[in-house]
């Protein structure tokens, strides 16, 4: 056998998820190890400087060459994937497992059943939300909507269960802790109203058009930067001490800077957000937060301290 021939062969045993090892490779054709190295460099060199997306690489453990698909995912990046989306509960089982199946058909047979078996244990005890809606639809729905625009009516369950009538142009699409919500800007209001997803009821598209003033207009980033809790309220910027893990407040509060250190290692911190869902995030830090500015702000907290003692004084 020639050794384009055998080149050739060898690439396709590759391309067929087989793996490689010199020394076997090299008896099967009975030639030396020298010699199917350089077949496999070559193999290496050509895929290098071709349009292709495939890669060979060696794996040393396995002591075995194998081709790699640079377009597709990683075992790493499908596993990092599949305990997001189990860690965030926002799915049903259904839905879960039918994305987890997708994305292990990325990798080779080995890969899968690794990542597969990762995964088991976690799978095999996901406790979805209490809503148990299919949002598949929904999400794709409202991508829609805000790509084109299109002002909606729709029924909305609200906490207690009762349905109301709402109308309102959708302008982003956000998960947050556990739930996909939706903003929508009401004309009436000359504001963002937030929903959660799995309480829409009845949807009907309108030929209503809604133009937000410019002053009124909100950049998805900024919002996520300054919404908690998914409750907007007032924008407020406010400092205040901290004595917990500084890289978690800084985290949570992407607008925010330390702006002096303590020889406690306690901090001050300035950050600006909307008060209403920042009150609750700032309340469950406990005696690690001090609010000292502004003196509106710190008012609020107070009054929130006050009538949470209450429930435990009278």
């Amino acid at each position: 056998m020639n050794s384009n021939k055998r080149i050739i062969e060898l690439f396709l045993t590759l391309y067929q998820g087989q793996r490689l090892a010199i020394p076997e490779t090299s008896s099967r054709y009975d030639v030396s190890p020298r010699t199917i190295q350089r077949d496999l460099a070559a193999i290496k060199e050509i895929l290098s400087t071709s349009d292709v997306a495939l890669k060979l690489i060696y794996d040393p453990h396995q002591q075995r060459y194998k081709l790699e698909n640079t377009d597709k995912l990683s075992p790493q990046e499908v596993l990092s994937i599949g305990k997001i989306l189990l860690e965030s509960r926002a799915l049903t089982k259904e839905e879960l497992e039918k994305i987890i199946n997708h994305l292990l058909k990325e990798l080779s047979d080995e890969s899968s059943k690794t990542v597969k078996k990762s995964l088991a244990n976690e799978l095999l005890n996901y406790y979805p939300l209490k809503h148990q809606e299919n949002l598949f639809q929904l999400i794709w729905d409202f991508s829609q909507y805000i790509a084109e625009h299109t002002v909606i009516a729709f029924d909305y369950r609200k906490n207690r269960g009762e349905f109301v009538q709402r109308k309102g142009l959708p302008v982003s699409l956000i998960f947050s802790e556990y739930y996909f919500y939706v903003l929508l800007y009401n004309p009436t209001y000359e504001n963002y109203l937030i929903y959660r997803l799995d309480r829409f009821g009845k949807i009907t598209i309108t030929s209503d058009k809604i133009k937000i003033p410019y002053k009124n207009r909100l950049e998805d980033g900024e919002l996520r930067k300054k919404i908690h809790f998914m409750y907007a309220g007032k924008e407020v910027t406010f400092t205040f001490r901290f004595w917990g893990i500084v890289e978690a407040a800084l985290d949570k509060l992407p607008n925010s800077r330390v702006i002096k250190t303590f020889e406690d290692t306690s901090v001050i911190i300035e950050a600006t957000a909307y008060d209403t869902g920042v009150i609750m995030w700032l309340l469950s830090q406990g005696k690690n937060v001090q609010v000292l500015s502004p003196p509106s702000f710190v008012d609020k907290i107070r009054e929130e301290v006050e009538d949470m003692l209450k429930r435990y004084t009278d």
